[in-house]
């Protein structure tokens, strides 16, 4: 699907794709802009002790978009397989384990989409710090795209958590994600910092 189909079936009534599937599109963004700041920071003299990190996180991007595709995708499916499981009827007892194990694929693909976007945010902050001074300005808006993505898919594992009837899981999830939302904080605050030295 290319962009503009994409975006006329955002913006349509059809629930998919939705927040999730858009958010891993917008991880995909930051990927991108993140390795053009990264190869056109490659073979300046001030920067040479970075050139291998600036070839790791450009070189790596190609994949990093496939991958983020490929989620976008299962979010979509994800979502239609919780639905399916809701409008399942209530006194069928499938329905209940049906509806567990939808939301638990949901909650993965969350993971992901957030711990790729979590990737991407940090070699933004790497690259506001040691890349092309010339792009900062885009590295922390790959960094604020990273950003958006990670606080769309936690909010999409909060929500389907609410479903979920399996307590200790569900406790378990949310334990990690205050750790994760704890790093992601810092690691956006210090992008914050250096937007604010502009």
């Amino acid at each position: 699907m290319d962009l503009d189909e994409y975006i006329s079936k955002l913006k349509s009534e059809s629930a998919t794709p939705g927040g999730g599937s858009a958010s891993a599109i917008t991880s995909m963004f930051s990927a991108s802009l993140n390795s053009m700041a990264a190869l056109l920071s490659q073979g300046k003299k001030k920067l040479e002790a970075y050139n291998k990190d600036f070839e790791n996180i450009s070189g790596n991007a190609g994949e990093t978009i496939e991958k983020l595709k490929r989620l976008s995708q299962e979010d979509e499916d994800s979502f239609r397989g919780i639905m399916d499981a809701l409008h399942m009827d209530r006194e069928n007892p499938e329905r209940k384990p049906a509806l567990d194990i939808a939301i638990k694929k949901s909650v993965y693909v969350s993971w992901r989409i957030a711990g790729i976007s979590m990737y991407n945010l940090n070699n933004s902050l790497f690259l506001c710090k040691y890349g092309n001074k010339n792009l900062i300005t885009d590295s922390i808006s790959a960094g604020y795209m990273s950003y958006t993505s990670i606080h769309t898919s936690v909010n999409n594992i909060k929500i389907n958590l609410k479903l979920l009837k399996d307590i200790e899981y569900r406790y378990g999830e949310q334990v990690k994600l205050k750790l994760f939302m704890e790093t992601v904080e810092e690691t956006m605050t210090a992008i914050k910092t250096m937007e604010n030295e502009l």
